[in-house]
């Protein structure tokens, strides 16, 4: 297949597994089916299904259920007083006992049980749930060692959401360009940069935060449209480099805070860096390089 050809069809698809999530979120309390769903993405039930797998590693029904399960602990911690037979209805279980049985197998507790554990227990119960969770371990090629570097500060035009990465990232970056090369030129670019972190200060997915964004030779002159600047402070960083689709980034972030936590690495509370190393209209996805930059002491 024509490289042109292939990297437009696999944003085809990407639309069209966010269509199906967006659909799924706004649908959390309703009983709906996968003919429902794939309707939605503009796909064949048949075709969809395995369209969903191959982008998100995870079945429909599956993200269906962490999305509920995400939309019923938000609900535990903002109304402590709340039933829970009032919030399993209200995120679209039939039973108290249904919704019981799922939690305590996704999460090896009960309700009451995170509701005790504090905010920041539950904080990361939540962010934990965020990510989906693999049936088997899908191989990167990502550098099983880091190299420790020092980056300079970076001036940093961006666009920022909140919300889970993995689902955030492709339109966030879709949605920065659209406003970026009517104000900022294209010989001012330096380099295109992802960031990513929590703000401790809000509850669940909205505490997650993705930036996409370009450095540029320096902080811009005039207010910009829909765009935020910022100066990326200089700091150490353990380096990886991941080659392959940028898909597989969040799942290499997940191997790169194993190896982190298991090298006893101290991390620096400040947001983790995707630096993209190639153009994707002209490499292939198997040759995509992205350079990720978790922030140490």
């Amino acid at each position: 297949m024509p490289l042109l050809k292939k990297k437009h069809q696999s944003q085809f698809h990407r639309s069209q597994i966010g269509r199906a999530q967006r659909f799924i979120r706004t649908h959390v309390s309703e009983p709906i089916s996968l003919t429902q769903i794939a309707r939605e993405a503009g796909s064949s039930e048949y075709h969809f299904a395995r369209l969903f797998v191959a982008y998100t590693t995870e079945t429909p029904f599956d993200f269906l259920r962490r999305i509920r399960l995400i939309t019923a602990l938000r609900m535990l911690q903002e109304d402590p007083e709340g039933t829970i037979t009032e919030i399993a209805l209200s995120v679209g279980y039939e039973t108290p006992s249904a919704f019981n049985k799922v939690f305590k197998k996704a999460l090896e507790m009960s309700p009451r049980d995170f509701r005790n554990l504090g905010k920041d227990g539950q904080r990361d119960v939540l962010y934990r749930l965020s990510r989906p969770r693999l049936e088997k371990e899908i191989a990167v090629n990502l550098t099983p060692q880091f190299d420790i570097v020092q980056r300079p500060a970076t001036h940093y035009v961006f666009l920022e959401k909140h919300g889970p990465f993995a689902e955030i990232a492709p339109p966030t970056w879709d949605e920065m360009f659209r406003l970026l090369f009517s104000q900022i030129e294209q010989k001012d670019i330096t380099s295109f940069l992802g960031l990513s972190g929590m703000d401790k200060t809000r509850n669940g997915e909205e505490a997650m935060i993705y930036e996409a964004g370009v450095g540029v030779n320096s902080a811009p002159e005039k207010t910009l449209n829909g765009l935020q600047y910022k100066k990326i402070q200089a700091g150490k960083y353990a380096r990886f480099v991941l080659t392959g689709p940028y898909s597989q980034i969040w799942i290499a972030f997940n191997q790169i805070f194993k190896t982190l936590a298991e090298g006893k690495v101290e991390l620096r509370p400040e947001f983790c860096i995707e630096n993209y190393l190639n153009d994707p209209k002209v490499t292939p996805e198997d040759q995509l390089k992205t350079e990720l930059l978790i922030p140490v002491n």
